[in-house]
């Protein structure tokens, strides 16, 4: 039991590291190299990459729903905190996480890497 849990959590963030590490390279090609477009990219391919994880692998997910419902909540205001939006735009962020986790089986297949 411990050794699948183990074998899980380690394949979940191999997959978050590997998108975080794709967008901050392929990403870097297109806008430059700096410092900020970099962390900003990596942060962006690491949610992506919670996201897509349980699309990718299902069997290491109980609740894959809330996985991805909860990182593109997070997600959503991290994009409101960058704006410096007000607690309207707070709320509207959540709500748009929650549909964008929910459908996120339905969108996540249609994407490609930056």
């Amino acid at each position: 039991m411990r050794n699948t849990l183990r074998s899980k959590t380690g394949l979940i963030i191999a997959i978050v590291v590997g998108f975080a590490m794709a967008f901050a390279l392929l990403g870097g090609l297109s806008i430059g190299f700096s410092v900020p477009g970099i962390a900003l990219l990596s942060v962006a391919g690491a949610l992506f990459g919670a996201i897509a994880a349980p699309e990718i692998e299902p069997r290491a997910f109980r609740r894959p729903a809330l996985w991805q419902t909860g990182f593109a909540i997070l997600g959503c205001l991290l994009v409101a905190a960058l704006l410096g939006a007000g607690a309207d735009g707070y709320a509207l962020a959540a709500v748009l996480g929650i549909i964008l986790g929910f459908l996120a089986p339905h969108w996540i297949k249609h994407l490609s890497l930056p």
